[in-house]
This record gives C-alpha cells, sequence and structure tokens, in this order.
C-alpha cells in the first residue's frame, strides 16, 4: 500500500532537475552541431519538463494538503509518463510527419493539468472563498 504523500513535491523537482540539464545538453549539442531541426523538443524539454515539473513540486511544496489523496497521484502519474511521451512525440512526428505519439502525451499532459486545476479550485481558491 502507498502512503497517503508520495513526496510528490521532491519528485516533481528531482524530475524537473533533470529535464533542466537534458534540456540545457540538447541545446549545446544543437549550437555546437548548427543543426536546429529539433528545436521544438528542447523548447518542450524546457517548458514542460523543466517548468511546469518544478511549479508543481514548489506548489504542492508551499500547499502540503495539495499531494494528499488520490488526485494527486492520479495527477503525477498522468503528467510523469505523458512528458516523454511528448518529447520522443515531437521528435518522431519531426522525422516521419506521424504525430500520434506527441498526440497521445499532449493528451495525458493536458488531463495531468486539468487534474491540477481541481486540485488547487477545491483546496485553495475555493476554501479561501469560504467564510
Amino acid at each position: 500500500m502507498l502512503p497517503d504523500v508520495l513526496n510528490l513535491d521532491v519528485r516533481y523537482i528531482a524530475l524537473g532537475s533533470l529535464y533542466l540539464v537534458l534540456g540545457m545538453i540538447m541545446g549545446l549539442v544543437m549550437g555546437i552541431r548548427q543543426d536546429f531541426t529539433f528545436v521544438p523538443v528542447h523548447a518542450h524539454i524546457n517548458l514542460v519538463g523543466f517548468t511546469a515539473h518544478c511549479l508543481f513540486g514548489l506548489v504542492y511544496r508551499a500547499w502540503p494538503r495539495l499531494q494528499q489523496g488520490a488526485l494527486a497521484r492520479l495527477q503525477f502519474w498522468l503528467f510523469v509518463p505523458g512528458t516523454p511521451l511528448l518529447l520522443v512525440g515531437i521528435g518522431v512526428a519531426i522525422k516521419t510527419n506521424n504525430p500520434v505519439l506527441a498526440a497521445t502525451g499532449s493528451l495525458l499532459l493536458i488531463l495531468g493539468a486539468l487534474v491540477f486545476l481541481l486540485l488547487v479550485w477545491s483546496n485553495l481558491v475555493r476554501r479561501s472563498n469560504t467564510p
């Protein structure tokens, strides 16, 4: 049985830090080669991989109650696997003109973002408006 709190904040920040380094290395390699074919992958590694993961982690750290319960775990398990599917899928789409993998990853990310919105809305926004 998994504990109710899985330290999602730490996991998200660790993953985001990994994506930061991967994105920087990819940018460096593209610059050295002067081949910018995969700039969309590089941009999404930095935006979705680094920025979104770290922001989720920081929000979960600031409001620990958000990471408690099944919805937080669902959000994590939608967003975390969706990210590499999107990133690899963008690369595949660039090379083969087949966007199926990127679309699948995007769908998981959107669902994860919607669950996060639900968590924020129900735990922060709605609670701050109740007397």
